[in-house]
């Protein structure tokens, strides 16, 4: 089960956080794991922290990180990650984090209650296409 996603900057800035699970402190998981990440000195990994385990991976310039369960397939994440960013790069022409809305629902889209529910780009993409054609 997945309990985060997080997409941070190079410089540690979030971006991006949607918590699927409750945390207690958000924000202070938030900054530790990234801080973690960050610091590790690696393009991709898996560290533990507390009782999950961190995914993470690098594009360009923005960490794509997730706290998932002991019991979650690591690799599944990192084809997870690839997959986001090659829709929000086919959405948006490149990964540019402006319309945090539309983000968001593709990440929705994805992910439902922790667990990945869609892969195929072209039914991620289908929501945001109809709302986009009724404007």
């Amino acid at each position: 089960m997945i309990h985060f996603l997080l997409v941070v900057s190079k410089q540690g800035k979030p971006r991006i956080s949607r918590f699927f699970t409750h945390q207690k402190d958000q924000l202070s998981t938030q900054n530790a794991v990234s801080k973690l990440c960050l610091t590790d000195g690696k393009q991709e990994g898996f560290v533990n922290y507390k009782d999950v385990v961190l995914v993470y991976k690098l594009y360009v310039n923005l960490w794509f990180i997730t706290g998932v369960s002991q019991d979650e397939n690591e690799l599944a994440i990192l084809e997870l990650f690839q997959n986001l960013v090659e829709t929000l790069n086919i959405y948006f022409g490149k990964v540019i984090l402006f319309n945090m809305d539309r983000v968001y629902m593709v990440i929705d889209e994805m992910i439902i209650d922790g667990h990945i529910a869609e892969t195929c780009r072209s039914r991620i993409l289908v929501p945001l296409q109809l709302m986009d054609s009724a404007k």
